[in-house]
């Protein structure tokens, strides 16, 4: 049996860096996704004790999920989970606790993770990159950077199919088709093709998730 240690820094007190894992839409922008992984939502949760699962597409867009519990909130200080997964690979399966307690330090703030624990070295070591992965997040959405969130481009990317060239192409083609001038036409496709490609390479893998999984639900009836 083994338990996993790590701990990140961020130049932010400690009441900014727990107001990110308290609120829900600061949350959802950092928790839940390991590297290569889509989060699509969460459920349950709330009150404290209550079971919560985060629902996931993994690197392959192969479903997966993790439950759990939040078994105690400190204000300001952290928070202690019970976790477990569905899927998820070498994640394994079994039931372990972490928490995450926020220590003042240098001017900033020292989050201290511990989780276990693990029956197996390499279930603590997929849990080391899951963590890298999610602190990373929370380090960047703690100092204020607008980390791409899944929910929230579901929600602005009503009625696109497929990932983001097809939904050009197809936004071209049906203009050509409408009667669009050529010259209306090549603006368009030079407006298109020059901002898409400016998106961060994390905004547009995450857009082209939302776009895959209205291609697979259908689109929306009107």
């Amino acid at each position: 049996m083994s338990e996993l240690t790590m701990d990140v820094w961020v130049a932010r007190p400690p009441s900014a860096v727990f107001e990110a894992i308290k609120e829900p839409y600061h949350l959802r922008r950092w928790y839940g996704a390991p590297a290569g992984a889509v989060r699509l939502g969460e459920d349950g949760g709330e009150p404290v004790g209550e079971p919560f699962r985060v629902n996931l597409l993994d690197e392959r867009g192969r479903p997966f999920a993790q439950r759990g519990r939040i078994l105690e909130v400190l204000e300001n200080e952290g928070v202690v989970l019970e976790l477990a997964w569905e899927g998820g690979g070498n994640l394994g399966h079994e039931t372990t606790r972490a928490s995450l307690m926020l220590r003042a330090q240098d001017a900033g703030t020292r989050i201290e993770l511990r989780q276990g624990p693990f029956s197996s070295p390499e279930a603590r070591e997929a849990h080391r990159a899951y963590w890298e992965t999610c602190l990373g997040r929370l380090v960047r959405v703690a100092s204020g950077e607008a980390v791409p969130c899944f929910e929230e481009c579901w929600e602005e990317s009503s009625g696109f199919v497929e990932p983001l060239g097809m939904a050009a192409y197809t936004v071209l083609a049906g203009v050509r088709e409408a009667g669009a001038s050529p010259e209306t036409l090549a603006q368009l496709e030079e407006t298109l093709y020059t901002h898409l490609a400016r998106l961060p390479e994390e905004t547009a893998r995450v857009l082209g998730a939302v776009l895959r999984e209205r291609l697979k639900a259908g689109l929306p009836h009107r």
